[in-house]
């Protein structure tokens, strides 16, 4: 579904209109830097001292005014456009390559070239704001997107909160309705940790309070029940991943949570005490509520749950740049939906490590997720032309 003011008109590779940045709704949808700001702004986070941060304000699921923790933010004044060709992820240095074919860099001295599909489609010359709402509009967790957000696909650049949460809605829909992935796994998005932080952080009187409020975040799911929770973590211009895995009652253990990380650069010690934390106000709650028989967990093991909560950090392939590292987290999520068993039990860890998948393969998301949002723009186009 596509909400715009704006006439739809073809649009070829070579004869791209300049879009206007999407204007403020209920939904911040664009805050983006030009390429050329980037690159006068542009800082690693391997480097990254703390005086340079600014606290990220993040508001609940569904308002994404909430601000992205990243370099997005810097000028939020700045207009985002859709330069020329800008479908086309170009190669980064001046060497030639053939016709049909992209280079995505994944290391500077390693150029490669990977197959990938040019899509004609219907484009909306937006005066003022051209958006879609994925899956649906109708859908209660659906994310909107801005033309303009597509500019954090571009080389070189670090993802936006609603490019993550479009990708991890997709993963969803892909599933099947009898596919485990639906029933058996919970996504967060992109807010919830710094949610979580400041629920499991306050010290006042009105704690408990504060928590039932927390929890409208995973209203009507009992998060033990699943098999997998999944959370991403955006910190420190930076993204990472917590997965929950739920064991099944006969292995007689714990949860065990597993953080992945592609530069090492947050600390599984803070991660896991946090999540540990909301857990453990969790299984507070949920004590009183829930018999231990509604749960996949042994009796034993839900009497002493804080207490039997087993914590791992998982070895993965490194990204070869600064900032692929949204990109890693989308493709741990995706390789792990593809390969991991019903219940993961403590042998399974041995799917993971430094040659789990090739880093290229990640960082080749980048182009995948630009086609997809560009056919799905592109069909809701059509679907508002052929209305009119």
């Amino acid at each position: 579904m596509i909400q715009t003011d704006c006439r739809i008109v073809n649009t070829s590779k070579k004869d791209l209109s300049i879009f206007n940045r999407c204007e403020h709704r209920k939904t911040r949808c664009n805050g983006e830097l030009s390429q050329r700001e980037k690159q006068k702004v542009r800082v690693s986070p391997r480097r990254m001292n703390s005086q340079h941060h600014r606290k990220p304000s993040f508001g609940d699921q569904k308002d994404s005014t909430s601000s992205l923790y990243s370099l997005s933010e810097i000028d939020d004044d700045l207009p985002s456009t859709a330069k020329k060709n800008a479908f086309q992820v170009r190669p980064l240095n001046d060497s030639r390559h053939r016709k049909g074919q992209t280079v995505v860099v994944v290391d500077e001295e390693e150029p490669q070239l990977v197959k990938t599909t040019e899509l004609e489609v219907k484009l909306p010359n937006c005066k003022k704001d051209a958006r879609i709402y994925y899956p649906s509009r109708d859908d209660p967790e659906s994310v909107e997107i801005c033309f303009g957000d597509i500019d954090s696909l571009a080389p070189e650049t670090f993802l936006t909160s609603q490019i993550m949460n479009f990708y991890i809605r997709y993963l969803q829909q892909q599933a099947s309705p009898t596919n485990r992935a639906i029933y058996d796994y919970h996504f967060f998005n992109t807010y919830f940790y710094q949610k979580l932080k400041e629920a499991v952080s306050y010290k006042g009187n009105e704690k408990d309070a504060l928590f039932i409020k927390f929890r409208r975040w995973w209203k009507g799911v009992n998060i033990f029940q699943k098999a997998y929770v999944l959370i991403p973590i955006n910190e420190d211009y930076h993204w990472s991943l917590v997965i929950i895995c739920i064991p099944d009652k006969e292995d007689q253990s714990g949860p065990i949570i597993l953080h992945l990380d592609s530069l090492g650069l947050h600390s599984s010690r803070s991660v896991f005490k946090n999540v540990k934390s909301y857990l453990r106000e969790e299984w507070n709650y949920l004590n009183e509520e829930v018999a231990p028989s509604d749960l996949p967990i042994a009796d034993k093991i839900w009497a002493n749950l804080p207490r039997r909560i087993d914590e791992k950090t998982i070895a993965v392939p490194q990204q070869k740049n600064d900032y692929d590292c949204g990109l890693f987290v989308l493709f741990f999520m995706e390789r792990f939906i593809e390969e991991a068993p019903e219940r993961l039990k403590k042998k399974d860890l041995a799917m993971f490590g430094k040659q789990w998948f090739r880093p290229e393969e990640a960082s080749n998301l980048r182009v995948k997720i630009r086609n997809l949002l560009i056919e799905q723009f592109g069909s809701a186009s059509e679907d508002v032309g052929g209305s009119s």
